[in-house]
């Protein structure tokens, strides 16, 4: 089954009523959740932010959340 992950940058609260929050899907789809999931960690590696304030979740091909950054144990 493929998996997509969506990337959310969790910035500060921004007044601009246009401003929505920046997610995006990263293009690849991946066979499995392990896949996925190493695609985050590596993408969410190379972005150069603190990994903190950027979540992941990853998502089955009906769209239902899988896994999201908090399921992960460090």
């Amino acid at each position: 089954m493929p998996y997509s992950v969506e990337i959310t940058l969790a910035d500060l609260p921004s007044f601009d009523e246009d401003a929505g929050i920046p997610m995006y899907l990263l293009p690849d789809m991946f066979d499995t959740i392990g896949e996925a999931k190493d695609a985050a960690a590596a993408h969410i590696a190379s972005l150069g932010r603190d990994p903190i304030t950027v979540l992941f979740a990853i998502t089955d091909q009906n769209g239902l959340t899988i896994m999201t950054s908090a399921d992960v144990k460090e």
